[in-house]
Order: structure tokens, then sequence, then C-alpha cells
């Protein structure tokens, strides 16, 4: 009759005890999309000699990055999570072509 009561226990701490990912706070995934926006080899290549002189938000998962005459803009597109797996958003950057006004 004991034993149930601590095979009950030991079941619940180890589902307590397992780690899990969180969402992060609003603030955190924009930061941590900007350094994977200014990351990318092709915004270095695209801005080889200009400095970046701007950076916006233009959309949901969209940055325009800005220097001179042109601009490029980078998406941020989502990758697969497996089912089971609930908690930080996975992601990668990809960049547009660059684009200069006459």
């Amino acid at each position: 009759m004991r034993l149930l009561p601590i095979a009950a226990a030991c079941a619940l701490t180890a589902l307590t005890a397992t780690p899990a990912a969180a969402a992060l706070p609003p603030n955190y995934q924009r930061l941590a999309e900007l350094r994977a926006v200014l990351a990318l080899p092709e915004v270095g290549r695209a801005f080889d000699l200009e400095p970046i002189e701007r950076i916006e938000y233009a959309a949901r998962d969209l940055y325009r990055l800005s220097a001179g005459r042109c601009h490029l803009d980078v998406r941020i597109v989502d990758l697969p999570t497996p089912r089971n797996v609930v908690g930080a958003r996975r992601f990668e950057a990809r960049a547009g072509r660059r684009i200069c006004r006459r």
C-alpha cells in the first residue's frame, strides 16, 4: 500500500525536473532577430565599404537595412519545430537582393 504513493511522488518529481524551453519576451526576441540579421554574410557583402546607416523593422519578420542609396531586405523565416517541443521560436534570417536608387 505504501508503494503507490512513493511511486506517484517519484513520477511527479521526474516530470517537474525535466528542462523546458520557454518563449523569449518580445524585447529579447527582437534582439535575437537583429543579431541573426547582422550575422548574415550577405549583409557584409551587400554593404562592403558603406556603413549601415539605418535598420528598420519594416513589417512583422521583415527588416530593412539601408546605407547610402542602397537597401537590403532581410526576412525572418520560421524553422520547423518537432511536434512535442514547445517554447522558444526557431528561426533563421534570409537576405533578399540589394536594391539601389539612381
